[in-house]
């Protein structure tokens, strides 16, 4: 999720777990741990424009880099002396923090890395969207409430209740893909494979995508928390595998690892973008509010070109009046 959002939680887990031994601070130290793991965004290269994608949510985010993660999230403070006696519990508190980060994160549609070096598999569980304010809510009410009582009930509630809200996630993305299993057969699709991911601001709008004779269907369903979900039918597009590639970014390698590098990271579902010329886009994230099969973004591959790959990002700006008029069931131009 935002690096903020995982901040809030590594401050609660640590008040609620530890705020007796460290006060006033416990926040403060399960933030920093909360959010060190997205440090990751700084790996980057000037003659790999993939190098973010292959790296973000990768050894940062696994669970075994969690006691590491921790120890470094402590250096500001256990290095300096004053801090000498609680060496220990402030450690304790950063790792806390950094224990879950990766976990929320699994909880979102990208895919973290969980089992590195074990399985570089990207789990992602699409409960929550990356940005979901009602989530942040509550655990901001929580830390705040902890930390100016220096009691740990408040974070432990807030937990409790962001955790009961997660499971809604699961309720709601349950919901989503029964209706657009519903809708499938109406079409007298049988479904392969089959995926819904939650739109942020909440988890009332889902983009769902499933694989039914090679073509990749994409729709959009709202998903009310009270009242019956409502599928808006989307279009539909040829699943792309490297068999399908052409033959000038077959016999390229630089062009195949990078199709092949992308088509891990979007775990398959790839596609050629309509909208962009020569670009592979990834079918899981499109334009709020709309079921279309142009995506956020994608990988250019271009051999014979300078360079060979790029990445692409689409301009998302002006989605965000349908995103609001979709969240309430009142886009008229679907």
């Amino acid at each position: 999720m935002d690096s903020i959002t995982q901040g809030l939680l590594g401050a609660a887990v640590t008040q609620a777990l530890l705020g007796h031994r460290l006060g006033r601070r416990a926040w403060l130290y399960g933030a920093v741990g909360g959010m060190a793991a997205d440090l990751d965004i700084f790996i980057r290269s000037s003659t790999d424009p993939l190098v973010g994608w292959r790296y973000h949510r990768h050894f940062t985010h696994s669970l075994a880099f969690v006691p590491i993660g921790g120890v470094l999230s402590a250096l500001p403070w256990i290095l300096r002396k004053r801090f000498a006696p609680q060496r220990r519990d402030i450690v304790a508190g950063t790792t806390a923090g950094y224990a879950t980060h990766a976990l929320l994160d699994a909880f979102t549609s990208y895919g973290t890395m969980l089992l590195w070096p074990f399985s570089d598999m990207r789990i992602a569980w699409s409960w929550v969207a990356i940005v979901d304010p009602i989530y942040s809510g509550i655990l901001t009410a929580g830390v705040i409430l902890a930390a100016r009582r220096q009691a740990r009930r408040p974070a432990r509630i807030a937990l409790l209740l962001s955790s009961l809200y997660l499971l809604l996630g699961f309720v709601q993305r349950t919901r989503a893909l029964d209706a657009v299993r519903a809708r499938a057969l109406q079409r007298g699709h049988p479904i392969e494979r089959i995926d819904a991911y939650p739109s942020p601001p909440t988890n009332i709008m889902w983009r769902t995508t499933y694989v039914s004779d090679g073509r990749v269907w994409v729709d959009q369903a709202r998903v009310p928390w009270w009242g019956p979900a409502v599928v808006t039918p989307g279009a539909s597009i040829e699943l792309l595998t490297e068999a399908e590639l052409p033959a000038e970014i077959r016999e390229d390698p630089e062009a195949l690892e990078g199709f092949r590098l992308f088509q891990w990271f979007a775990r398959g579902w790839v596609a050629w973008d309509p909208a962009a010329p020569h670009v592979v886009g990834d079918l899981r994230y499109g334009a709020p509010g709309e079921a279309s099969v142009s995506s956020m973004w994608g990988v250019r591959l271009e051999p014979g070109h300078t360079p060979v790959v790029d990445a692409y990002r689409a301009d998302m700006g002006r989605s965000l009046g349908r995103r609001w008029r979709a969240l309430w069931g009142d886009d008229d131009d679907q």
